[in-house]
């Protein structure tokens, strides 16, 4: 069950992340490369879906904290896309990663069918991929404008490749989602907070 569904939510429950996109836009390689700490050249094409967990340690030996995170990778053959099970995935997710290849601008124009699979309540955040392969005017591309019209909270450029730039990438969508949540729980009056919530400002220190 999502956080965000929650009133008095579960201080164990992973943050749980989607990443949908067209086929080939690298988002095996993006979870990865976040996953990993570093970068895969070659990634399996992923079938229908694919699960990817970390736990980030910190340094403070005094708490033993970790943050959970759990990843969903959603393969992009069409013929998972009719069968209902994309939905299914979604549904409870604490954040959405859109992805297209920035190489392929097809791929930007086909999120809208990707946004269909999440629950209208669910965080958005735009990630063009693949920037170390772009063409100058490719890289160059804007995304505020797609960033509003998809609903994204934010848009952000990487290269699996820089493994720092992803990383960044991931953190930043958590400390988003850790300030929505507050605030949510704020309206609510509720004080519990879930472990990953406590744990999010020390990863940056």
């Amino acid at each position: 069950m999502s956080m965000f569904n929650s009133f008095t939510p579960n201080p164990f429950t992973p943050l749980k992340l989607v990443i949908l996109g067209e086929g080939g836009v690298g988002k095996t390689t993006l979870a990865r490369t976040f996953i990993n700490g570093s970068f895969f050249s070659t990634a399996k094409q992923t079938i229908a879906a694919a699960y990817h967990y970390k736990q980030m340690r910190l340094s403070d030996l005094e708490t033993k904290a970790k943050l959970k995170v759990q990843i969903l990778d959603l393969g992009g053959q069409a013929q998972f896309k009719n069968m209902g099970m994309f939905q299914m995935y979604c549904k409870g997710a604490d954040g959405a990663i859109l992805c297209f290849d920035l190489t392929d601008i097809g791929s930007l124009y086909a999120l809208p069918q990707w946004i269909e699979f999440l629950e209208s309540k669910t965080p958005r955040f735009l990630v063009a991929t693949k920037l170390d392969l772009a063409s100058i005017e490719e890289s160059n591309i804007g995304l505020d404008d797609y960033k509003l019209q998809y609903g994204c909270e934010k848009a952000f450029k990487c290269s699996s490749t820089n493994v720092p730039s992803v990383v960044a990438i991931f953190l930043e969508v958590f400390k988003w989602l850790k300030k929505n949540r507050e605030d949510q729980l704020a309206v609510l009056g509720v004080t519990k907070q879930p472990k990953w919530m406590q744990i999010i400002p020390k990863l940056s220190q």
